[in-house]
């Protein structure tokens, strides 16, 4: 399959969804494109002194490194931090992503979260992907013959949101968190903002998602309910 992936900010796709990935590539024959709406520059509360260019560049070159760890790439819509809008042109570049991807599967933020970025994410995510196939639609490449399967992923702490379908990770865990060390700004700068960083998270989210489904650790998701992004059968590995 062709799968995208759609965050807010540099580090979101991979708390949430990163050991599902790294499943799709040891599968083999997948492509994986992460996409992010922001730059991130906001991303530096470590140290406030650091430029915003300065911040946004080393997050890049981090969510950079961690798509190529999935043998994948990485692309950025370049928004500013903490002040994602959904505008007609934010919809067509995303639209336009999907289809230049030929997406099969979509995993986006849930569509309720403690950020706004994440929730106003999920709202062109959702609709980007009805339009990708839409031959009314006009972008660069040309439409999808169907919109894509779409999921949303797990909410940050799993705060008011409930998944109704679990990965079991636990093989590929040590894979997982290898590869979100490689969000070095973000370790720290969690470590600030929030009181933990991006490793102890998966620990513990994967490890509450897990005891869930009796698996060690586990990622969450739900399908998007809602005509044409839900097909029968499983998409998850």
């Amino acid at each position: 399959m062709n799968i995208v992936s759609i965050g807010a900010h540099q580090d979101d796709i991979e708390l949430n969804c990163l050991g599902t990935l790294v499943k799709y590539r040891n599968q083999g024959g997948h492509t994986i494109t992460n996409v992010v709406i922001s730059n991130g520059d906001k991303g530096g509360q470590f140290d406030p002194t650091i430029p915003y260019e300065q911040v946004a560049r080393t997050r890049e070159a981090e969510a950079t490194a961690v798509a190529r760890g999935l043998g994948g790439r990485y692309l950025c819509m370049g928004q500013s931090d903490e002040y994602i809008r959904d505008t007609d042109e934010a919809r067509n570049w995303l639209v336009d992503v999907l289809r230049e991807a030929r997406a099969d599967l979509v995993f986006a933020p849930a569509p309720v979260d403690y950020n706004t970025d994440h929730m106003v994410t999920s709202q062109i995510a959702f609709h980007a992907v009805l339009l990708s196939a839409v031959k009314t639609i006009f972008t660069t490449h040309a439409p999808l013959d169907k919109a894509p399967v779409m999921y949303y992923m797990d909410a940050t702490a799993g705060l008011e949101w409930q998944p109704t379908h679990y990965v079991d990770i636990t093989d590929v865990f040590e894979a997982k968190c290898d590869l979100l060390r490689l969000h070095k700004s973000q370790m720290a700068n969690m470590q600030t903002s929030g009181g933990w960083d991006l490793v102890k998270y998966a620990h513990v989210v994967g490890a509450f998602r897990g005891i869930q489904c009796s698996v060690e650790y586990a990622e969450g998701f739900k399908p998007t309910l809602a005509w044409p992004r839900v097909r029968p059968g499983n998409y998850l590995p």
